[in-house]
Formats: structure tokens, sequence, C-alpha cells
């Protein structure tokens, strides 16, 4: 399995950090991280997290990753309104607010443009269970939004009927793909594994055809996948 992206723990146990102050280093950090990965490209993708009191760190829109500090990070509400930050929000803010209103178990997202994901996005195949690491994606199955202008409510809406819980990804026609979890961490980890098995089944189906794992395969992979609860 690769190495997860690196998110820096910039947790606030010992007080020394606001929520809002180390969600702002967490996404510059992990901006960066995904960039080097190959996950991200100048200014496509965005990546966000939510915040108590229903709001929401996301980044700027068309800032170049590995230019992104902290205080570059836009503050909004639910609704998509600035609440601090001298720059734009992302265009898809629509899309992220609409997911965190709809999923109230997603606590960060990551919207990539990654090469696989995407050449399978442009296509319009969804991924099937070609190997059980989808199990990180919740699903037997990662589905194709319908396309839509980007930064649009219809793209919004779009997203968030592929991407019904559990599920923690979906591809974007013509666009992209868009990962969830439950901290930025799981989110990019996520988005990375969906660009794997997307590139595995790629390469599979230029050779031939791919063999697909069975629902009752995968329920096993996703009952062993499911976090156990602390005794």
């Amino acid at each position: 399995m690769p190495a997860e992206p690196t998110v820096r723990d910039t947790g606030v146990a010992d007080g020394t950090l606001s929520a809002e102050q180390a969600g702002r280093e967490q996404l510059a950090a992990c901006g960066r991280d995904l960039l080097a990965r190959g996950l991200l490209s100048q200014t496509s993708g965005n990546l966000s997290i939510r915040l108590p009191g229903d709001q929401v760190l996301i980044t700027p829109s068309s800032m170049e990753y590995d230019l992104i500090e902290p205080a570059d990070i836009v503050l909004i509400d639910l609704a998509g309104s600035v609440v601090s930050g001298s720059r734009k929000p992302s265009s898809e803010t629509p899309l992220h607010c609409l997911v965190y209103v709809e999923r109230p178990d997603v606590g960060a997202i990551v919207h990539t443009h990654s090469p696989y994901a995407t050449t399978l996005a442009v296509l319009g195949l969804p991924i099937p269970a070609v190997h059980y690491m989808i199990a990180i994606a919740g699903t037997n199955e990662i589905a194709v939004a319908d396309y839509a202008t980007f930064g649009t409510p219809e793209l919004a809406r779009n997203v968030r009927d592929a991407f019904p819980a559990p599920a923690r990804a979906a591809l974007m026609a013509n666009h992209g793909l868009i990962a969830g979890g439950r901290s930025l961490k799981d989110a990019a980890s996520v988005a990375e594994a969906v660009e794997n098995i997307a590139g595995l089944y790629y390469r599979a189906l230029a050779v031939g055809t791919p063999m697909v794992l069975s629902d009752s395969q995968m329920a096993d992979v996703l009952n062993r996948h499911r976090p156990r609860k602390p005794q």
C-alpha cells in the first residue's frame, strides 16, 4: 500500500492553536503534499475542512498550491458567504457546502483533477471493484456524477446525487474526482487510493476485460475495513 498523504497533525489538545488556525495549516500543508504526489496541479482542484459552528475553511480560487499560506485560506459559512479572508474562495464552494449540508459524516473534502480518475470521468466510466482497496471509498462502485459547468449549483446537486452515504468518493463527468472523509487526512487518503485504483482499471482495460470482485466478496472486505468500535 502507498504511504498516506502527509497532513500535519496540528490538533488543539494542548491549547496552542485554535481549530481555525490548525485547519488553515493543515490545508496549506496538504495542498503542497498532494501537489508533490501529482494529485493536484497548478490551481486545479480544491480542499476544505468543516469547522464547528457551521463554518468551513476552503482553499482560495486561482492560487497555486505551492504558494498558498495559512492566511490565504478562506473561512465561509455553509451558505458559501465569506466570514473572513482577503481572497476569493474556490469556485467549487457550492459543491463543498452542499456536501457538508447533506453529509454530516463528512468532515473534509478533497477535489482533484488527478490523471487516471479524470480520464475515467472523461470516458464516463464508473470504477468497479477491480481491487479490494476500493473499500476505502465505502462503496463497491465509484459513480460518475452527471456533467454540469464548474462552480454551479447544478454541479453541486449532481455530485450530491452520485455521492450518497456511505460512499466517500465520486467521479465528476469531464471534470475530476471528489473524495470525503472524517478528517482532511482521511479525505486525502481516499483521493490517493481512488487515483491508484483508477490507474489499475485504466491499464487493465487496455489489456483485456478486468475481473470485478463480487458483491459478497466486497461485503467481506467492507466488513473488515469498517472501523471497530472501542471496547
